[in-house]
């Protein structure tokens, strides 16, 4: 009777000091790990802004390559949303929020709020973006927050955060930084890009192929440009758009592409290196500038970077409809060489 009266004395002290010492324990943690990157801090903004690029670089498909997962509400800012559904039971299921208190600062911060079966409550990632002094690299900080209050069982498991989610932490910034390596490294933020309903057209083109030098594509151009212009005239067709340059190949030393002329109709007889055809029709993202045509290359790895960071698809071949276009909309038939103004178009798919 001693004995037991012992052991229940002691399993009274070992309890007190339990609770004791999980009163001392912090109600809040915070972990946080950092990666540095090489990307314009607008890139990596828009990337953590929403959702649409996280499952190429989330942990969730470490633990469990078959996890669901599924968008809601807005595509970027708060409210942004992406859902999870997992049988494996390390991550279950759950989702993250763009959080809107507090609200993302632009190319500097944004918090996402957390739902799943960690414990505590107010569980938050935060995503800091710091550029660097000489604006060439940023590091990027990821931040777990969590409350546990007077749940002492949580307030011990809170003394485990550097195994999950530091690790998941760890894992994404990784993945992050991989993925923004395979981005051009273009910062777009001065650029204004849009998302524009683009109609299809009847179109008269040639395809043709030339140096990459300026004079090289203006006289192949000039070139394929005179010979739609003699079916025009030859068959009183009506010009219904600006003349469109669709690029195929942009290659180390030559540049593909078609010359194309919008016309009211092309139900029309033709011959090489004339034909007939569809211009693309359907979501595209544009934007415009005015200046020299050799502009051009960058303006195309504006909007390639754009739709990666964005999550959009396009068409990486540059086969078909699917490739990057632009349109020649100046008006003035006299202005310089450097002061065209253009309008470049990339076809997309949104998710």
């Amino acid at each position: 009777m001693t004995r037991l009266f012992e052991v229940l004395v002691a399993v009274i002290i070992v309890f007190v000091l339990a609770v004791v010492f999980a009163l001392a324990l912090p109600s809040h943690r915070h972990i946080e790990r950092s990666v540095e990157v090489s990307s314009p801090v607008r890139q990596v903004f828009d990337v953590v802004d929403g959702f649409r690029t996280y499952p190429s670089w989330n942990a969730l498909r470490a633990y469990d390559p078959k996890v669901q997962m599924n968008f809601e509400g807005a595509a970027l800012g708060p409210g942004a949303r992406l859902d999870w559904y997992s049988t494996d039971s390390r991550i279950g299921n759950g989702n993250l929020t763009v959080a809107a208190d507090p609200a993302p600062q632009q190319d500097q911060q944004v918090t996402w709020d957390v739902q799943n079966d960690w414990r505590g409550q107010n569980k938050r990632f935060t995503i800091d973006i710091t550029p660097s002094a000489n604006g060439k690299t940023a590091k990027i900080t990821m931040g777990y927050d969590v409350d546990y209050g007077w749940n002492l069982v949580a307030r011990y498991a809170g003394m485990y955060l550097q195994g999950d989610p530091a690790t998941q932490i760890q894992y994404q910034l990784t993945s992050l930084q991989n993925m923004l390596a395979t981005f051009p490294n273009v910062d777009y933020k001065d650029q204004d890009v849009q998302i524009a309903d683009v109609t299809a057209q009847p179109i008269l083109f040639v395809s043709t192929t030339a140096k990459r030098t300026l004079d090289d594509v203006a006289d192949a151009t000039t070139k394929a440009m005179d010979q739609i212009q003699a079916v025009i005239k030859k068959d009183k067709l009506n010009i219904a758009g600006p003349r469109m340059t669709v690029t195929t190949n942009w290659g180390d030393e030559n540049y593909d592409f078609d010359i194309a002329q919008p016309v009211d109709n092309n139900n029309v007889q033709v011959s090489d290196p004339v034909k007939t055809g569809t211009s693309y029709g359907g979501k595209a993202l544009v934007t415009s500038f005015t200046g020299s045509a050799a502009q051009l290359p960058l303006m195309r790895l504006v909007l390639k970077a754009y739709a990666y960071t964005h999550g959009y698809i396009f068409d990486e071949a540059s086969e078909g409809n699917g490739r990057f276009y632009d349109e020649l909309t100046t008006k003035d038939s006299t202005a310089a060489d450097d002061a065209q103004s253009f309008s470049v178009f990339l076809p997309i798919q949104t998710q």
